[in-house]
């Protein structure tokens, strides 16, 4: 690499921190300068400016689009979990270790929610069991809402780490179960244990929804054969 390509790169790496640092006070939407006064603030190129942009592009930070320019975003955790996603279909882990790493977040997780949740968060719980129960266990419409369900129980716990982990996994476990001709075949077990774990968030009891989320996770592990195609058990 020559000695011009490293210092592009530098000074990208600098422009955009210093962008970063000023877009986190800014209200999401705002527009930021032009490339061309982006260049001439920091006196450089607009190669460095676009290299710089890229980055924060990447970051989740802002938004490209044509007429408006560069807008800041919304951080919603997003392009993480996207790389997050990719990672799961990429490693060597098995359905098993991805069990490990649920029941590990997901225990405390329902535990979390008992003790913080809102009643919007209750409704909301009720009425994804109340869409699992109507659904056909064949159909994608049960399986949206299984995986809702638990999304639903980290936004509950108050902690936006857990909603970050939990879609790209849901993602991953969507492919997995779609793939298996047997998961219809839980359905009765996962409407009543989804309905025991929201009780239990209701009742306000975190020991009793750590209780019921281990017993589905660990319902799940037993029956993973069933429930996962044959490229997943692998």
């Amino acid at each position: 690499m020559s000695e011009t390509t490293r210092s592009k790169q530098r000074l990208s790496d600098v422009v955009a921190q210093t962008l970063q640092d000023e877009i986190l006070g800014l209200a999401v939407g705002e527009r930021l300068p032009t490339e061309a006064e982006l260049a001439e603030r920091f006196e450089v190129s607009r190669t460095v400016v676009r290299e710089a942009t890229r980055l924060l592009v990447q970051r989740g930070l802002v938004a490209v689009s044509p007429g408006r320019g560069m807008t800041v975003a919304a951080v919603d955790g997003s392009v993480i979990a996207e790389q997050y996603g990719l990672l799961l279909r990429l490693s060597e882990g098995s359905f098993e270790q991805l069990m490990e790493l649920r029941l590990v977040l997901e225990l405390e997780m329902a535990a979390l929610a008992a003790a913080r949740r809102t009643d919007d968060h209750l409704a909301e719980l009720t009425r994804l069991n109340e869409r699992l129960q109507a659904a056909d266990p064949s159909t994608s419409e049960f399986l949206d809402a299984d995986l809702a369900f638990h999304e639903q129980i980290a936004q509950a716990s108050g902690n936006p780490f857990f909603l970050l982990v939990m879609r790209p996994v849901n993602d991953y476990l969507s492919d997995s179960y779609s793939a298996g001709a047997g998961y219809p075949s839980e359905a009765g077990h996962t409407v009543q244990e989804h309905l025991e774990i929201a009780q239990a968030i209701a009742a306000g009891d975190p020991a009793r929804a750590r209780f019921a989320a281990e017993n589905h996770l660990r319902r799940i592990v037993r029956h993973r054969a069933t429930l996962t195609s044959s490229r997943q058990r692998e």
